[in-house]
């Protein structure tokens, strides 16, 4: 099937990247599935709670009736339909550098192909199964003829948000005796080295390690149930007055943990040395 060459309104489509191929790793976002005419709202709050603009709204009426936009590491996905069981399922989606290559990597995990390669407008697109029985969504962003990065989302003059220093992970969370195995796993999945997150404060008794842009956590056996996990961790900047721990409920009902991020440690001063002191 010939991947469609372009949007029905192309005043109204807005990449700030139109070509995933410069990317050095996936990018990973969580998703909020939400009705279409609540989107702008959606984009706003966003916008507003991360300190950073929308780089991306993609109207798609061809497929599925969806539009998409993306703030950070949040993927919206407006609908004019119902969402499918498949859909709501799938955990993360991803835009990967090269679709084809990133099938091929992911071979050697034992990773399946739930939905084989097909072209859309932003690209191409995929559907996988990990072996931890994750649904992830891939795709790949190519430009169609003409397009050029926009800086800027249409519909008239939009202040750029406030600094707010809150990011927004996709979180994963596992028992502590899967933890080391996971960590590994998803290292190999978004091709990114794991890095201890010694640095964030969050859920006592948890371990945690940031791969790419996914919090990995790991949780006492006892009791774990990983439908009740939140699929989103909110980082809050050490600077925040008397952060709150626990959990938030963010617009698209997407769920969010808290963690704080440490001070860092006060650098020592130097030693003073009397005058005409000797040094061995």
């Amino acid at each position: 099937m010939p991947r469609p060459t372009q949007p029905a309104d192309p005043e109204r489509w807005f990449r700030s990247r139109p070509d995933s191929s410069v990317l050095t790793r996936p990018r990973l976002l969580a998703r909020s599935l939400i009705p279409l005419p609540d989107l702008d709202e959606h984009i706003g709050h966003y916008e507003r709670l991360l300190g950073v603009p929308a780089d991306l709204r993609m109207p798609i009426p061809d497929f599925g009736g969806l539009e998409l936009a993306a703030v950070g590491n949040v993927l919206l996905i407006a609908s004019t339909r119902p969402f499918t069981p498949i859909q709501r399922q799938t955990r993360y989606s991803l835009i990967v550098p090269h679709l084809g290559r990133q099938l091929d990597l992911l071979e050697a995990t034992r990773t399946t192909v739930v939905e084989p390669p097909e072209p859309i407008l932003p690209g191409a697109r995929a559907r996988v199964r990990y072996p931890d029985g994750t649904l992830a969504e891939l795709v790949e962003h190519r430009p169609w003829s003409g397009e050029q990065p926009r800086t800027a989302m249409p519909g008239g003059t939009r202040p750029r948000p406030r600094e707010t220093g809150l990011r927004l992970l996709p979180r994963h969370a596992v028992t502590e005796t899967e933890f080391p195995a996971t960590v590994g796993l998803y290292e190999k999945l978004l091709q990114a080295p794991a890095r201890p997150a010694g640095h964030l404060t969050g859920p006592a008794h948890a371990h945690a390690a940031t791969v790419g842009d996914l919090l990995v956590v790991g949780l006492p056996d006892t009791a774990f149930t990983d439908a009740a996990q939140p699929r989103a961790a909110l980082i809050v900047p050490a600077s925040a007055p008397d952060p709150t721990a626990g959990t938030v409920l963010l617009a698209g009902q997407l769920g969010a943990e808290i963690w704080t991020e440490k001070a860092p440690a006060a650098s020592r001063p130097a030693p003073r040395v009397r005058p005409g002191a000797s040094h061995a």
